[in-house]
């Protein structure tokens, strides 16, 4: 095994093997590399250099020969003179000598020895198993090539139909996404009351209108829910089902509606009678019992006149329009009210404020208002059992009202 073979194992695992009495070799790190004109790329590795001045023998060398060998250390030295004196004739002879596998020494006139590194293995351990890449440079002719290769014609006309396909189902989708918010959105501001009149499909005033109707004209609805926040009083009527029929004859209560709509067009009682007993379903031969009926909520809502009059001389409404007055509020009065519940609809508010006027509990109906810069709408019929001019009046009156209504009731200023 030639002397070079251990010298290449030694410069793996170190950066400098000395060759007694000749010179020492150097290891160095090189980085990876790009050769401009092959287009190789090489992975870093190690670059041998050598200094003649490093001749003092530090063992390594040696030492590698005993212990590879077998050879006691006087007979690995024996064998590196041997070598070294080799080198020395050579160089004498041809002013040129070669370590196989390492590199070339040259003797140079004034310049002493040169050395040229020809190893062709990567000496840098993490290196190993990496080869050299070829990376071939990207010319503009075979971009031309590939464009030549594309096909033509009908294959080009898909592309276009597919790319309007495309684009039209992306527009459809935009609009129908559109449409599908501005309504959501349009139906969330009607049912908050937002909307001005000049975008509503029903103008405000014909919804006022028809809430201006005697309720003997509407046909209650038998699915509609009671929507209300009334706390437990503890009444002890019956309870009723919506939609299920009276056990008793139906009671008219008057409300400020029915005096707008009676002033309007004013009547006699026993007509009067006799047109709401016919609209609710009562036989219309009994005109007698259908005026009894009208003078019922007369007596519960109205205070008591000092001599009662008979049923023939009722005159068009005009108790119960001064009685509804006093029992519903509906513009805003800065006033400050304790509220009981609140109601989806006017028929179901005035049975419940009925309910407590036969109790001999006194309250008032807050009719919805629209929204305004100061203070929020609302869509709900309110019931009332307290009214006061500032907040801490109610706020004091609070919780003896709760002792006799329930824990549910609040303040509101209307």
């Amino acid at each position: 095994m030639p002397i070079s073979d251990h010298i290449l194992s030694l410069l793996r695992d170190h950066d400098c093997v000395i060759i007694p009495g000749f010179g020492g070799l150097i290891a160095d790190y090189a980085p990876a590399r790009i050769h401009p004109v092959r287009h190789t790329l090489t992975p870093p590795t190690k670059t041998v250099a050598f200094n003649g001045a490093l001749t003092r023998n530090d063992g390594l060398l040696v030492d590698a020969l005993s212990h590879t060998l077998g050879v006691p250390a006087s007979e690995a030295r024996q064998m590196v003179r041997h070598a070294v004196g080799h080198l020395q004739a050579e160089l004498d002879s041809a002013q040129r000598t070669e370590l196989p596998g390492i590199g070339i020494f040259r003797r140079a006139f004034g310049r002493g020895l040169e050395f040229e590194y020809t190893g062709t293995q990567n000496l840098l351990a993490a290196s190993y198993g990496l080869p050299e890449l070829v990376s071939r440079p990207v010319r503009a002719t075979d971009a031309l090539l590939a464009r030549e290769r594309q096909p033509t014609g009908p294959q080009l006309t898909v592309a276009g139909r597919s790319r309007r396909s495309a684009r039209v189902f992306n527009v459809a989708a935009a609009t129908i996404l559109t449409g599908l918010m501005l309504s959501a959105g349009y139906l969330f501001a009607l049912r908050l009351g937002h909307l001005p009149d000049s975008v509503r499909a029903v103008p405000a005033s014909w919804v006022a209108q028809e809430q201006k109707m005697p309720p003997s004209a509407v046909k209650p609805n038998a699915n509609a829910r009671q929507q209300a926040t009334l706390a437990n009083h503890g009444w002890s009527e019956e309870f009723v089902p919506d939609g299920a029929p009276d056990a008793k004859a139906p009671v008219t209560v008057p409300t400020a509606e029915i005096a707008d709509w009676d002033a309007a067009k004013p009547v006699d009682a026993a007509s009067t009678a006799l047109t709401n007993v016919n609209q609710l379903g009562e036989p219309a031969a009994k005109p007698m019992a259908a005026a009894k009926a009208v003078a019922v909520p007369k007596a519960i809502v109205a205070p008591a006149p000092a001599k009662p009059a008979t049923v023939a001389k009722v005159t068009p409404a005009a108790t119960p329009a001064t009685a509804t007055s006093a029992t519903t509020i509906k513009n805003r009065t800065g006033r400050f009210y304790v509220v009981a519940g609140s109601f989806d609809t006017p028929r179901s508010v005035e049975k419940a404020r009925a309910a407590l006027a036969r109790k001999n509990r006194p309250a008032q109906i807050l009719w919805p208002v629209r929204p305004t810069r100061a203070s929020a709408g609302s869509r709900f019929y309110r019931l009332t059992v307290g009214e006061f001019t500032d907040r801490a009046s109610a706020d004091r009156s609070l919780s003896q009202l709760r002792k006799q209504y329930g824990s549910a009731l609040w303040v509101l200023k209307y």
